[in-house]
């Protein structure tokens, strides 16, 4: 082996080292490690990875004669032009996963005129992309994917979630909204679910970890760049010329109508690139799988696809259809996760569902209800502060703002409803720049939080660190409630947002040290599926609590985290 060939990438050891991607089999703790031993095993990972790498490379020199595997026949491909602009298609379909989940929370201040949303309509909306995915299962869209493959999934998924989208601009009723909200919750699940695997098996073992680095990158992108969209939008008036008249087109509609975008353009740009090699090998398709590493090959080098030195491919199992044999397959799922559900694993598995319902009350319910909130402060200091009989001298609480707000429009209402018998006149939220500054300063914090939390996590350790973050964020909503000045009521929230979404993701990591690897993937299935839970809960019980008092949502949320923070603490003593 040339010395060259055994160079390790210093940037994917120093990943794997933050990421806490690796945990060794042979350990029983791996809490336990400090960070040297952490990193020497992570860096025994990698060399032996780069020996087996320089040893299929002399067999490349020396010629292959026999078929290879998957990993081998996707490292002779090599790592170029084909993967760039697999990335550049994924920056489209990471984007459509945020704007699905976040766009509505900026709808909702301008659309309560538009659609007549009262509080808890709002709460349904923000509610619907979570509660879709929560009836869609991974183990359908996994099932499905499995049948028709990561390319037809993909495609098809995007353009029905674009299509979706488009039909949100034109409802003319809340319910409308919320229909079409739920099922682009349904669908968005299954090309998310088909993009994660086609990653996978478009990657070698070195680039598949970077691959979903990047992926989290963009994920972050799509969080900041969403309310500078919105920003951009919202705020203007939009018009259109249709034959001799003009026509005013309400600024949320044009937002939404904006957010589908991504999804054509992931719904495009997906489909030129083929399908998984992976699937057609599984399917027992070999001539086909061969013909796309021959184009990946080609593209990376540059070199004419029949210079592809690999010539056959092993055969791996076959996937059988769902619709074939549905009873053996739900009876070999049943043996496979009935462990969960017996002891010690049902104890682990209910404890951190609870954290994970916890973490999603709090971080997918305040998170999503800011702008409404910022857009309610900066409405009360415009109109409802000059008529307001507060102390001079003295700032009003975030509370004390939000009530009075809540109290203006109510009584707004009620005169504009009983005087001369008229129609009640609705003034929808003036969304200024303050409002959608404060959401980007909301992700920016997450992104930073993320980046510090990814170093931390080997010194301080999962658990610790899932407690701390926990703790401050119970501490942030605790103090909303008497915050008075405005950047306080921003920092707070910001830092509430990101420890709580830190300490869900965080449970994902736990899970790796609860349970078994046959089990990981169905503990985290479940796991997840409660966090959804937890965000129709919190968000559907937020606007109950609020018209009651502006106190309650607060509280909620605040015994949520503190909560978590309880069963963290038992976690690590039963643990």
């Amino acid at each position: 082996m040339k010395k060259s060939d055994a160079l390790p990438d210093p940037f994917y050891v120093f990943k794997c080292v933050i990421s806490n991607i690796y945990i060794s089999d042979e350990a029983n703790d791996p809490l336990t490690y400090d960070l040297r031993n952490c990193f020497h095993s992570r860096y025994k990972v990698f060399l032996r990875f780069v020996e087996k790498y320089a040893l299929f490379r002399e067999e490349i020199k020396s010629g292959i004669s026999g078929p290879v595997d998957f990993e081998r026949a996707i490292i002779a491909t090599g790592y170029g032009k084909f993967n760039y602009l697999l990335l550049l298609a994924v920056l489209p379909a990471s984007f459509s996963s945020i704007f699905s989940s976040s766009a509505m929370s900026y709808v909702l201040p301008s659309a309560e005129c538009d659609l007549q949303l009262t509080m808890f309509d709002k709460g349904l909306l923000n509610s619907m992309a979570f509660a879709g995915r929560m009836i869609v299962t991974a183990f359908f869209w996994g099932c499905v994917t499995d049948i028709f493959g990561r390319k037809k999934i993909m495609f098809y998924g995007y353009l029905l979630t674009g299509l979706l989208s488009v039909a949100m601009c034109f409802s003319y009723k809340s319910w409308h909204l919320i229909t079409f909200k739920f099922f682009d919750g349904m669908i968005i699940s299954g090309p998310y679910a088909a993009l994660m695997s086609y990653l996978a098996e478009i990657h070698n073992e070195a680039h598949r970890s970077r691959s979903y680095m990047w992926l989290g990158v963009f994920f972050s992108l799509g969080n900041i760049s969403l309310p500078c969209i919105a920003w951009l939008i919202i705020p203007q008036k939009w018009y259109m010329k249709f034959l001799s008249n003009t026509l005013e087109i309400a600024s949320w509609r044009m937002f939404l109508a904006i957010c589908s975008l991504p999804e054509f353009l992931a719904c495009i740009a997906l489909f030129a690139f083929p399908e998984s090699p992976r699937f057609l090998i599984l399917k027992g398709r070999h001539d086909e799988a061969l013909n796309v590493f021959k184009k990946i090959y080609s593209l990376n080098t540059g070199k004419d696809p029949d210079t592809y030195p690999i010539k056959s491919l092993e055969d791996e199992y076959s996937i059988e259809s769902c619709g074939e044999r549905i009873q053996d397959k739900l009876k070999n799922c049943c043996k496979l996760i009935k462990p969960l559900f017996l002891r010690p694993n049902v104890f682990r598995l209910i404890l951190i569902s609870m954290i994970q319902l916890g973490a999603t009350i709090g971080s997918n319910s305040l998170r999503l209800w800011m702008p409404q909130l910022f857009a309610m402060i900066e409405n009360y200091k415009n109109t409802v502060r000059k008529d307001d009989n507060h102390i001079s001298g003295l700032q009003p609480s975030f509370c004390y703002m939000l009530d009075q707000e809540e109290s203006y429009l109510n009584s707004t209402y009620y005169a504009n409803n009983t005087i001369g018998n008229s129609m009640a006149v609705c003034v929808p939220a003036e969304l200024n720049s303050r409002v959608f500054i404060n959401s980007i300063v909301i992700a920016m914090t997450g992104v930073i939080g993320y980046t510090i939390a990814g170093s931390l996590i080997t010194v301080v350790g999962k658990r610790k660190l899932m407690a701390i973050c926990f703790i401050v964020a119970a501490t942030c909503c605790g103090s909303l409630y008497w915050t008075e000045d405005t950047n306080g009521i921003l920092g707070l929230s910001s830092v509430f947002v990101a420890m709580t979404s830190i300490g869900g993701a965080t449970v994902v990591n736990i899970i790796v040290d609860n349970f078994p690897t046959y089990l990981r993937t169905m503990a985290v299935s479940i796991t997840m599926m409660i966090g959804r839970i937890g965000a129709v809960i919190g968000n559907l019980l937020f606007p109950i609590l609020f018209n009651q008092s502006c106190l309650g949502p607060f509280v909620m949320i605040g015994l949520a985290s503190l909560g978590k923070n309880n069963i963290c603490i038992l976690n690590n003593i039963i643990f």
